[in-house]
């Protein structure tokens, strides 16, 4: 799989991850890495996890998770 970015660019790279909301094939350079809390239902309320997950987003998806809401 090759990078959607790149190939709207005309570059044929490499896909080294898969956006987390849209499916999108990403490369190194057109992939925001976070990381995110893992909840987990433990007794009679939430539990977080002792270590944080990797998350990988393309730049449109993880720039649409930066935007601050419309008012």
């Amino acid at each position: 799989m090759n990078c959607f970015d790149c190939t709207q660019e005309r570059k044929d790279v490499s896909a080294v991850a898969v956006c987390c909301h849209c499916g999108t094939g990403i490369c190194a350079e057109h992939m925001v890495l976070t990381t995110e809390e893992v909840h987990h239902d433990v007794g009679t309320g939430p539990s977080w996890g002792k270590r944080s997950a990797r998350r990988a987003t393309c730049r449109t998806c993880g720039g649409a998770e930066q935007e601050s809401p419309a008012t």
